[in-house]
């Protein structure tokens, strides 16, 4: 049942290590006003997917689905961009923080098949993000074969399928998003007893 917890946080995982590692390799192609773009971007969206997750896997506990969706917004926000310089810390700080708060209360006011809906979406923009590393440095680029869309056209199959993996999972954490046995129904309506 913890099947969809994993999956969501190891792919923010892999994200933000993919960002350390691009923001290292083109911190010299990039603008301060750039690395402040990829970072509040990312950020956001990490602080946004955690937020939605966490608000919906605690609900009803809104204090601490806010403080751990923070506090992982703010980290990847500022760990994700350090090496493009304190400006894009600083913004992906306060963007992941902002995130993290908004997507708490997000999840604590959906039930959990309207909340997959929104993490789905979030997942894609923050693996999306990754590609401002090379978008944002080269916008007078063009392609001049066909061979050079093979590349991102086996990107956007492999991302496709690994989101369509992951939608499966969401079907069956949706159900039951506190795992263990019974319903989330159940669950709610055992808390709101006690």
């Amino acid at each position: 049942m913890f099947t969809f917890h994993f999956y969501v946080f190891f792919t923010l995982g892999v994200v933000l290590l993919l960002s350390i590692f691009l923001a290292d390799k083109s911190k010299n192609r990039m603008t301060d006003m750039m690395g402040m773009t990829i970072s509040m971007f990312l950020s956001m969206n990490v602080g946004l997917t955690s937020g939605i997750f966490l608000g919906t896997v605690h609900q009803g506990d809104l204090f601490y689905s806010t403080i751990f969706a923070m506090i992982i917004g703010a980290v990847s926000g500022t760990i994700c961009c350090f090496k493009l310089g304190i400006s894009s810390s600083i913004e992906g700080f306060m963007a992941g923080m902002m995130g993290g708060m908004m997507g708490a209360m997000l999840g604590e006011m959906l039930v959990p098949d309207k909340s997959l809906v929104l993490i789905y979406i979030f997942l894609t923009l923050s693996i999306s993000s990754l590609f401002l590393y090379k978008i944002l440095p080269d916008s007078t680029s063009r392609i001049h074969s066909l061979t050079e869309l093979i590349k991102p056209i086996m990107m956007f199959i492999f991302i496709s399928a690994y989101l369509l993996v992951g939608s499966q999972l969401g079907k069956d954490w949706a159900e039951n998003p506190l795992g263990g046995s019974g319903s989330h129904k159940e669950h709610q309506d055992r808390n709101h007893r006690h």
